[in-house]
């Protein structure tokens, strides 16, 4: 799969939380030449379905596809528009690029901040809140009001490029390079013959409360599933423990996550030569494992991170063969899962 090619693309469309439509149809069509059903639910999720021998497990693979943005609050006499972060950082708003989705088109702006020839010395160096930020259209008062409502999605702008050593740099990695990832699989399992029905779940809201994901194991009732999110990569003055290099796939280990399918994973990674390490959780995951989890009657979930540095930026850094890697990972593991699947649950 050409990651860079793919990624290129989906992280330019559309999809803050709640308004995951329009990069909903776009994975929709991505999946179905690799499945037997596509559908985008009530949810605005996308649930793909490649059916096995009937012998095995309902397994659902999980990645979100909505991403951090912005929503509009207010207007300005002179027509800039005030706004909420979700899930964004203050100190890497000022002078992005940004595009207000309105009902009746985009909008593109920029945020501007107070320059600092007219600060204070002192406020140089200070990061400036959220709510002293704002959006310049160029456009006046009047025709910003009539079209910017309160509660309108904002999407930053940010360019895909391939940086040394495999990496690349993008906004929205956060989960779509995740989604990606399943694609990948997908293509792969759509060659091989395998007893599992595969349920790729490519959820929404998960940055806002995991209810697309939560809703799809609803429906599904899978016997197990796979959670694939980002972790945050090796970067300069992060404590240790806490960040990971971006050449590994950290698997979670913790009270939620089943130790048992965690240490399939492991297993299988062993034998395909690919680096894991643990990571560990105590309490959430953050991540759609933990409204999946207690789903139905229980589920048993393990995570897949990816690492990325730069987390909810619009340079997010991650490593396309870490991708490829994990893809293969979770081909072989789902094709692990024969008839006689259930032994591979119990202690």
């Amino acid at each position: 799969m050409d990651y860079l090619k793919f990624l290129s693309h989906v992280t330019t469309v559309p999809g803050t939380s709640g308004f995951e439509a329009p990069v909903a149809g776009v994975f929709a069509q991505a999946f179905a030449p690799y499945c037997d059903e596509v559908h985008v639910d009530h949810h605005q999720s996308v649930v793909a379905l490649q059916r096995g021998s009937g012998k095995g497990p309902k397994i659902m693979l999980c990645a979100h596809i909505d991403e951090v943005g912005l929503m509009t609050m207010n207007v300005e006499e002179d027509g800039s528009v005030r706004f909420i972060s979700l899930g964004v950082a203050a100190q890497t708003l000022p002078a992005q690029e940004v595009t207000i989705l309105t009902k009746d088109g985009p909008i593109y702006g920029i945020i501007g901040a107070v320059p600092p020839h007219l600060t204070a010395e002192s406020e140089r160096n200070a990061v400036t809140p959220v709510e002293e930020l704002f959006i310049d259209t160029g456009l006046p008062y009047d025709e910003v009001v009539r079209r910017v409502k309160p509660g309108t999605p904002v999407q930053l702008a940010g360019r895909t490029m391939a940086l040394e050593n495999g990496l690349i740099a993008s906004k929205t990695m956060d989960d779509r390079a995740c989604v990606a990832i399943l694609l990948d699989c997908a293509e792969k399992l759509s060659r091989r013959a395998h007893d599992a029905d595969v349920y790729y779940v490519l959820s929404a809201r998960e940055e806002r409360d995991s209810l697309g994901a939560n809703m799809a194991a609803e429906s599904i009732r899978p016997d197990m599933a796979f959670i694939l999110d980002v972790t945050h990569g090796t970067m300069p003055d992060c404590r240790p423990g806490r960040t990971f290099p971006l050449d590994v796939t950290p698997v979670s280990c913790g009270p939620n996550t089943h130790r048992k399918l965690a240490a399939l994973l492991k297993a299988h990674a062993e034998k395909l030569h690919i680096k894991t390490m643990d990571e560990v959780a105590r309490g959430t995951t953050w991540t759609d494992a933990w409204e999946v989890q207690v789903s139905c009657e229980g589920v048993p979930c393990v995570v897949l991170s990816l690492p990325l540095k730069y987390m909810h930026t619009t340079v997010e850094v991650g490593s396309m063969d870490t991708m490829a890697d994990q893809a293969r990972l979770i081909a072989e593991t789902v094709c692990a899962m024969d008839a006689g699947w259930e032994e591979t649950l119990c202690f």
